[in-house]
């Protein structure tokens, strides 16, 4: 079952600055990323503190192993997937007009402790960017 697949992956990470690894941007101060299953769909709610201070609150959810979630007129992508590459993978993927143009790959440790994003923006025509967020889970 979906549920039980997913189950690893629930809780409140938080993310270890001095791990993370990013090519595009400055790693934000601080950020936390929720994952919860409702009801099937996992819901997936990210907050982050910038080294200026802001606060960026986003949140997303879809079906693993579902369909191609169709997105509203956001501009930069519409629609989303997400699957389960394997039992310690869960991967993301934002389409736009049928290409991928950002990718989030989550590898669960064989503890279950510590949960690696590793986030590719292709940019077309001019280069691909890898972010790489590890996170620890919260006690």
């Amino acid at each position: 079952m979906i549920e039980d697949k997913i189950a690893p992956f629930l809780g409140t990470w938080i993310l270890d600055t001095e791990e993370s690894d990013f090519e595009q941007g400055s790693p934000p101060k601080s950020a936390t990323l929720k994952i919860e299953d409702n009801f099937g769909m996992a819901v997936f709610t990210m907050n982050q503190v910038d080294v200026e201070g802001v606060v960026t609150n986003d949140t997303f959810e879809a079906v693993p192993d579902g369909p191609e979630v169709k997105l509203g007129k956001s501009g930069l992508v519409d629609a989303m997937r997400l699957v389960f590459q394997s039992d310690r993978n869960l991967v993301s993927e934002a389409r736009r007009g049928g290409l991928t143009i950002m990718k989030a790959e989550r590898e669960l440790s064989e503890d279950g402790r510590t949960l690696t994003v590793t986030q590719t923006v292709h940019l077309v025509d001019v280069a691909s960017f890898k972010n790489i967020s590890v996170y620890r889970r919260a006690q």
